[in-house]
């Protein structure tokens, strides 16, 4: 059993890495990334990935789009909304509608991520 839980978790990194390799201005790959931020073993891989891209406008505009496709579109929606809010605070306020309409989302992993983020710029709701 701890053999095949040791070779599951160098799969996930193989594949989150190959992922990073390809990086996230493919939309689909984007995705991919986002997917990866939901393991524990390629978490800290794929944030510091999308730490590194925090002065990115293209991609925080591809994750809120994402984050607003709401609960029911898997588990990107609400990666996407938790990758939001590492961003800082003079980049989020031009999306401020934007994470206004995701506050508003009962569900929590979406609502939350998004009220942090507006607390960030000084404005939550």
């Amino acid at each position: 059993m701890k053999e095949s839980i040791e070779a599951y978790t160098a799969w996930t990194i193989s594949q989150a890495t190959a992922a990073i390799a390809i990086g996230h201005a493919d939309a689909k790959n984007l995705r991919e990334l986002l997917i990866w931020t939901t393991s524990k073993s390629t978490y800290p891989m794929v944030m510091e990935y999308f730490r590194r891209h925090l002065d990115d406008e293209k991609l925080l505009q591809s994750l809120i789009e994402i984050a607003l496709e709401g609960e029911d579109a898997g588990d990107e929606p609400w990666a996407a909304a938790n990758t939001i809010v590492e961003f800082p605070a003079f980049m989020l306020k031009k999306h401020e509608t934007a994470l206004r309409r995701l506050s508003q989302e009962q569900w929590i992993y979406l609502s939350g991520p998004a009220n942090k983020a507006l607390a960030k710029i000084g404005t939550a709701t």
